[in-house]
């Protein structure tokens, strides 16, 4: 049996290294000219984890792990108004946790995959042919290929599932918020910051920050905005909402680079009643972005790339395998995205009395006695906390 999967991110790659095990002949086409760089620090953890350690890779993702002392939550002018101590959160998780690049899953992913996976850089499906026995693509070059399951990993923005189940404004869900992210060089943040992650989250916006190697920062943004529309340069955007700052703000925004390096983008979910239709199937976040402010994302689309090998083992009914697939993760997904529907107002205050409450229930969960037992009722992660 042979699998074509668009998308070369982490869904992607785990789908290739578990249908790879499952017997399957595997190509990975990808738009990039390469492996991406950088990308979110984000907490790896869920059900990912377990996915991880059965693909064999959980040892090497946590070899790349980032070292985080205290998250803390900062007002405008850098002083702390609550803190929470990584170890803590870590073991509320049974250590099952760290912190992690995104472009780190994905370079450990591609050092796991074997000699025989087919991966093609700079390559992008034109078009295709869904049929219920099989799928014929063309590429950008004209050339053909044949397969019996197309897996589509492109992300929210995927243009697998524009050809093959409609519009993206179908099954796009905006919460309300976009997001911006950029690496620079600061030893005058670095100093700031102390190895620790601290984030600005006051009323309508939120920034984060962390030294991801020596003066090396990431900083990512997130703004109360409505609509889809991502504009090319977000720089004046980026000033506009946040250059009102004090404390290191004006540092990190002076060090701003060009608009191509600026990853920027909606937070949304993406919620389809289907995620296959004949012989092509989406993953990770192109079938079911639970979006920045669930979390887990990471997380879900090794899960669920593990799962599709799973149900794919053995057995040559792949409609049935499909079938079992979207049962087995769609509650899962289900439960994140309420979750992260639930958490948009917190994530991002939406008020004064937000920030309150958050740093008031932070300070609680750190006071040993209550710990124990608030962790019974929220979900806790380095960006915050949501309600079970």
């Amino acid at each position: 049996m042979r699998a074509i999967i668009s998308g070369a991110g982490i869904a992607g790659l785990s789908a290739a290294l578990a249908l790879d095990r499952a017997g399957w002949a595997v190509t990975v086409l990808e738009r990039a000219p390469g492996l991406r760089a950088g990308g979110y620090m984000l907490d790896f953890y869920g059900p990912g984890f377990d996915a991880a350690a059965d693909l064999g890779v959980i040892d090497a993702l946590a070899a790349r792990a980032r070292r985080v002392g205290k998250i803390d939550f900062v007002n405008e002018s850098g002083r702390a108004g609550s803190s929470m101590d990584y170890e803590q959160i870590r073991r509320a998780t049974g250590d099952k946790l760290f912190p992690i690049l995104r472009g780190d899953i994905e370079r450990v992913l591609h050092s796991a995959l074997p000699d025989r996976v087919g991966l093609r850089y700079s390559c992008e499906i034109a078009s295709l042919n869904n049929r219920s026995d099989g799928v014929t693509v063309t590429l950008d070059s004209g050339e053909t290929l044949e397969a019996d399951l197309l897996v589509g990993a492109e992300g929210i923005h995927s243009a697998m599932r524009q050809m093959v189940f409609g519009d993206e404004s179908q099954f796009i869900r905006p919460l309300g918020h976009h997001t911006a992210a950029y690496f620079f060089d600061s030893p005058v943040v670095a100093t700031a910051l102390a190895g620790d992650f601290k984030m600005i989250a006051i009323k309508q916006r939120l920034m984060g920050l962390f030294e991801v190697e020596p003066n090396r920062i990431m900083a990512f943004f997130v703004l109360r905005a409505d609509g889809l529309d991502r504009p090319r340069d977000p720089g004046p955007i980026l000033a506009a909402r946040f250059g009102d700052l004090g404390w290191v703000v004006p540092e990190v925004l002076a060090a701003m680079p060009d608009p191509q390096e600026i990853y920027y983008d909606v937070v949304a979910q993406i919620v389809m009643p289907r995620w296959h239709q004949d012989r092509v199937v989406l993953i990770g976040d192109a079938a079911h972005a639970v979006s920045l402010v669930a979390g887990q994302g990471a997380s879900l689309a090794i899960a669920g790339g593990r799962a599709l090998g799973q149900v794919l083992t053995g057995t040559d009914d792949v409609d049935l395998a499909l079938e079992h697939f979207e049962a087995q993760l769609r509650p899962l997904v289900t439960d994140k995205q309420a979750a992260g529907r639930r958490m948009a107002d917190w994530f991002v205050p939406a008020s004064a009395r937000h920030a309150w409450l958050r740093d008031v229930t932070v300070k609680v969960m750190n006071w040993p006695p209550f710990a124990g037992v608030i962790g019974r009722y929220f979900a806790v992660s380095s960006k915050g906390f949501s309600l079970k």
